[in-house]
């Protein structure tokens, strides 16, 4: 039982840690339009600005994550929460668009360059068949926190005179706090339980395997439900990106809502959608292969749906609703996110750079989502119809879901 409280413990710290840099991520959508009427941004500037953090993740990702794969995850965790809260600090300190941008694009890849260390902890600390339960708690804690953070914004910048550069000291400070708490208490994160007598490596920490580094890439790459994994995911975060960003906009100039309001029916959306990766999750694990494949398409459909109408409908009762289906079907994130882990034959290692390919191909999603709304709302001169075009994007999770194999065990 105390191996069990442990290994739950270290874990539940580095996904806290975790999620609280997404969210951090995420909630600039809330700041955008008082950073924007600081600094004059025009819609591209906007669109950019959303996607910064995450475009160098489109070229970096994977091969940080193959470097930085190589290293424990305590001593990875610790540098990538102190660098982001640095960089949080200059994003609130800067004089120009420029400065933002670097900053925010840095801050972006420290938080990606953090993944590794997930994927290396689970190795250590729980067994194959359990990777895709420790996959829905994260999922749940990213609901509860990314969409409390979401709906809590909105006062903290109240709370803060409507300075948007306050409240970014404000989340530097948050995530130094857990930088130092993650120093003390996860010392023990690097894996072992007291049975084990001290840490223990994971399996090939530092061997990339026969043939090299570029072998170890190769073998990663020629799977073929890693693709398809990727471009359903793809398609879902574009369109999550864009609404993250460019809802609390639209409904504020369009609908008259309050950004206290939008920032609840998104955070609500993503709070639902952190519970219903558990409910999923077990449902996935006890059906055959062919339903998992009808409840991938069906969250595909419901999902673009839900966009549909959070772009078109300005009651607020029915926003919530409509949150709530479309948080139904975020719940997608552990089944897909998943597939790294129980492809076969796959080793530590391989999974960590997996994982880390499919979240790039997920991060041009999330990249190219606000960037292609921003600039469809200045082509087009209207918001509304940009998002309505981008919303349809997570249909790529239904034609995932009709080709990639679900597993919920090892195959070795």
């Amino acid at each position: 039982m105390l191996e069990f409280r442990h290994r739950w413990a270290v874990m539940g710290l580095w996904m806290f840690s975790s999620v609280a840099g997404i969210m951090m991520v995420i909630a600039v959508g809330i700041l955008l339009p008082s950073i924007s009427a600081d600094l004059r941004l025009n819609p591209s500037q906007q669109g950019f600005y959303g996607s910064a953090a995450f475009l160098g993740n489109l070229f970096l990702t994977l091969p940080v994550s193959w470097w930085v794969s190589r290293y424990r995850p305590k001593i990875l965790t610790t540098a990538t929460l102190a660098l982001g809260s640095t960089l949080l600090f200059m994003q609130g300190w800067a004089p120009n668009f420029a400065v933002l941008i670097f900053g925010r694009l840095s801050f972006g890849v420290a938080t990606l360059a953090r993944e590794p260390a997930r994927v290396l902890l689970m190795h250590r600390l729980f067994a194959p068949r359990e990777f895709m339960i420790v996959t829905s708690a994260y999922n749940a804690l990213f609901g509860i926190v990314v969409g409390g953070g979401l709906a809590f914004t909105p006062l903290l910048l109240g709370g803060a005179g409507d300075d948007w550069r306050r409240t970014l000291y404000g989340f530097g400070a948050a995530l130094a706090v857990l930088c130092l708490a993650w120093v003390v208490f996860g010392s023990n994160g690097d894996g072992a339980s007291e049975s084990d007598g001290g840490e223990r490596e994971p399996e090939e920490r530092d061997d990339d395997g026969d043939g090299g580094r570029f072998a170890l890439l190769g073998r990663v790459l020629g799977y073929r439900d890693l693709w398809i994994a990727g471009f359903g995911s793809m398609g879902a975060t574009m369109g999550w990106a864009a609404f993250v960003n460019f809802y609390p906009t639209l409904a504020l100039n369009t609908y008259g809502v309050s950004l206290n309001w939008s920032g609840a029916i998104l955070g609500m959306g993503i709070a639902v959608g952190g519970f219903s990766g558990i409910a999923l999750s077990r449902l996935v694990a006890v059906v055959g292969a062919d339903r998992r494949k009808n409840i991938l398409q069906a969250i595909g459909v419901v999902m673009a749906l839900s966009y549909l109408g959070m772009a078109l409908v300005d009651s607020i009762p029915a926003l919530l609703v409509i949150a709530v289906l479309g948080g139904l079907a975020q719940g997608y994130w552990p089944i897909l996110n998943s597939v790294p882990f129980y492809l076969p034959g796959i080793r530590p290692r391989e999974s960590a750079v997996a994982v880390s390919f499919m979240m790039t191909l997920g991060t041009f999603g999330v990249a190219v989502g606000p960037a292609l709304t921003g600039a469809l709302q200045e082509w087009l001169g209207d918001l509304r119809l940009g998002l309505v075009l981008v919303g349809v994007s997570p249909l790529t999770l239904a034609v995932a879901g009709s080709l990639v194999d679900i597993r919920t065990d090892r195959e070795d």
